[in-house]
C-alpha cells in the first residue's frame, strides 16, 4: 500500500483515494531486537489497536557501532564497510521479510535510514559518524534500489539530531538526492528533528514531504499545537505532525532528571499525557500522529541495559504491548473517519472564553471544523466549561455526542437548537471530547 499527499496538500490518502490517517507506533531497534515471529506478533498486536504505521531505523546503534540483530547479522559486514556506508546484503534481506509482515498486516514502515549519530556526533548513540555528503547520496540510492519494490515505505531523514552547521544540513539533502535517484524515487520523505525542535529549516524544499516536530520527552504540556499551526498556515501546504512526542511510561525529562531521583518518586509520562498530545495537534490541523511507549521504542528485553535512563522499573517491549494509551488511539482516527475527512480544517476561532485565555498549555482547548459545514470536533483536556459558536453549521438542529477518550466511549448523545452558541460542562474531571453534527449531515464519505 502506497501513500500519498491528498489535493489539499495537508493530508494523507492511498493511490484509490481512500483517506489514510497516520497512526504511527514507535520501534526504533525493531530490525536490532525481534526475531520473525516477534514482529509477527508486535504487528498483529499494532495492527488490531488501529495503527496504520511503525516507525523504525533501518539500523541503529545503542551502545556499540555495528550492533548485530538477535541472528547475528550486523548492519556492515566489517569497519571497512561501514566506514563507506555500504550495508549488509543479509541485514538487507531481513529488512525486505519484515517489509513484508508489515504488507500482510496493512501497515506503512516508516524508516529512518540512519540514526543521527552518523551524521552528527552529538547525539544520543554509539556512533561514529560515517556520512558526508558523497557517501550519503550513495548510500540512499543504494537503499532506495534495494527497497524500491516494496510500496509500504515513507522515508524519514534525521535521526533525532540537529542540525547545527550546513554540511549537517547538506547531509540531509544528499541522502534525500539519493533516495529519490533510485527505484523507490516516489516514496514520500520527512524530516526525523532533534528534540523540541522541528523540521521547519526544510519546510520550502521540494524533497521534504512532510513536516514533523518532536515535542520530546523533557516536560509536561508541551504545546505540540503551536508547531503545528504554524505549518498549517505556511505555505506551500504539507501534511505536518507530532513524530516524537511524549512516550507513554517514560520518565519525565529522560536520565537529566530522574536518574538522581529514587524511583518511587520519579514522575512518568502516561495515558492521559499521550492523549493530550494526539488530540491537541490533530484538531490543530496535523495529518496524524506518533505513538510511543517506552519499553518499546527501544525493544527492551529483560536483562537488557536501559537507554537514556537508569531503566529502574521498566517492563519489557511485550508488557508494553498492553499499556492503556496504545488501545485510546483510534478514537480519534474512527471519528475522523466517518465524517468528511479532507474538509477538516483547524477552528480555535470557533472558542469563547477560553480558560487561560486559551494560552494555558495544561487547560488548552483544541477544536476542528468542517469546512463545507457539517462537524464540529473539540477536545477539552480538563473540566472547564465549553463555550463555542456554531453558527457555521448551517442545520437548525444539532446532534451532541459526548465521548470519554479514556474509555473511548460515547457517554451522552443528545440533540439541540442551533441557537449559534452551545455551552457545555463535561462531567469527567480529566479529558472529554465532543462531536457537534448537523442533524442528518453527518457524513460517511471521503472527500
Amino acid at each position: 500500500m502506497k501513500v500519498r499527499i491528498d489535493e489539499s496538500g495537508h493530508f494523507f490518502e492511498t493511490e484509490d483515494g481512500t483517506p489514510f490517517f497516520y497512526l504511527a507506533d514507535t520501534a526504533w531497534m525493531l530490525f536490532n531486537k525481534l526475531t520473525e515471529e516477534e514482529v509477527r506478533e508486535y504487528f498483529a498486536d499494532r495492527s488490531t489497536k488501529g495503527f496504520t504505521v511503525i516507525q523504525s531505523c533501518v539500523f541503529r546503534d545503542l551502545f556499540e557501532p555495528n550492533t548485530p540483530n538477535v541472528y547475528g547479522e550486523r548492519p556492515f559486514a566489517d569497519d571497512m564497510r561501514m566506514k563507506a556506508a555500504q550495508m549488509n546484503p543479509r541485514w538487507i534481506d531481513y529488512v525486505k521479510r519484515v517489509l513484508s509482515i508489515a504488507e500482510e498486516f496493512g501497515l506503512v514502515l516508516a524508516l529512518l535510514p540512519t540514526w543521527g549519530d552518523k551524521w552528527n556526533e552529538r547525539n544520543n548513540s554509539a556512533g561514529p559518524v560515517i556520512f558526508d555528503e558523497r557517501t550519503a547520496e550513495v548510500y540512499g540510492r543504494d537503499l532506495s534500489d534495494a527497497l524500491g519494490e516494496y510500496r509500504n515505505v515513507i522515508w524519514v531523514l534525521g535521526g533525532d539530531s540537529a542540525i547545527q552547521t550546513q554540511a549537517h544540513a547538506n547531509i540531509i539533502r544528499a541522502m534525500a538526492h539519493g533516495l529519490r535517484s533510485g527505484a523507490g524515487s516516489d516514496r514520500l520523505i520527512t524530516f526525523h528533528p532533534g528534540g523540541s525542535r522541528s523540521s521547519a529549516i526544510f519546510h520550502g524544499e521540494a524533497w521534504l514531504d512532510i513536516n514533523t516536530m518532536q515535542s520530546g520527552h523533557q516536560r509536561l504540556n508541551v504545546p505540540n499545537y503551536q508547531w503545528v499551526h504554524q505549518f498549517y498556515s505556511t505555505p506551500p501546504a504539507k501534511p505536518c505532525l507530532d513524530i516524537e512526542p511524549n512516550y507513554e511510561w517514560a520518565p519525565v525529562g529522560w536520565g537529566r532528571v530522574c536518574n538522581p531521583i529514587e524511583p518511587e518518586h520519579r514522575a512518568y509520562f502516561d495515558d492521559y499525557d499521550v492523549r493530550r498530545s494526539l488530540y491537541r495537534s490533530v484538531l490543530a490541523g496535523a495529518a496524524g500522529f506518533t505513538y510511543g511507549c517506552e519499553p518499546i521504542r527501544q525493544v527492551y528485553r529483560s536483562g537488557d541495559r536501559s537507554h537514556a535512563w537508569d531503566g529502574q522499573g521498566i517492563r519489557t517491549w511485550q508488557e508494553g504491548l498492553a499499556a492503556p494509551g496504545s488501545s485510546q488511539l483510534q478514537l480519534v482516527k474512527r471519528l475522523l473517519l466517518e465524517r468528511s475527512y479532507f474538509t477538516r480544517i483547524p477552528a480555535s476561532e470557533l472558542l469563547h472564553e477560553p480558560a487561560g485565555g486559551g494560552s494555558d498549555p495544561v487547560s488548552y482547548v483544541a477544536a476542528a471544523r468542517c469546512s463545507a459545514g457539517s462537524y464540529i470536533m473539540v477536545y477539552i483536556p480538563i473540566r472547564q466549561m465549553l463555550a463555542i459558536d456554531t453558527s457555521v453549521l448551517p442545520a437548525k438542529r444539532l446532534r451532541i455526542s459526548v465521548y470519554d477518550p479514556e474509555a473511548c466511549v460515547c457517554r451522552q448523545t443528545f440533540d439541540i437548537d442551533n441557537e449559534g452558541i452551545f455551552r457545555y460542562v463535561p462531567p469527567r474531571r480529566l479529558d472529554t471530547l465532543i462531536t457537534i453534527d448537523a442533524a442528518g449531515e453527518r457524513s460517511h464519505e471521503s472527500s
